[in-house]
């Protein structure tokens, strides 16, 4: 599905679109499947950037869950914060480089 949808070819009646775009030497650029886009010079669009290194769950049950949970658990008693650690400020914590 690439095209807007409209019978009445009124911008303002168009309903919304989903593509997939790559984002490639300081643009956003549509991923097509050969379709056209329907889209008219200067119309403005709006793009939501979902963060790729954010996966989805992937645990399909209760249990599942539960392990993932468990093992999470295993591996911060393994590897605890030292007690000396530095404490971050909230500023810190929330830097963007």
């Amino acid at each position: 599905m690439s095209e807007f949808v409209n019978s009445n070819r009124n911008p303002s009646r168009l309903r919304p679109l989903e593509f997939v775009l790559i984002y490639r030497d300081g643009a956003f650029v549509p991923i097509t499947n050969g379709d056209e886009l329907d889209v008219p010079e200067n119309t403005e669009v709006e793009l939501i950037v979902h963060n790729p290194a954010v996966l989805p769950a992937t645990a399909i049950n209760d249990e599942e869950r539960e392990r993932a949970l468990r093992a999470l658990m295993e591996s911060w008693e393994q590897h605890p914060l030292a007690p000396d650690a530095p404490r971050l400020t909230r500023d810190e914590l929330h830097e963007r480089r």
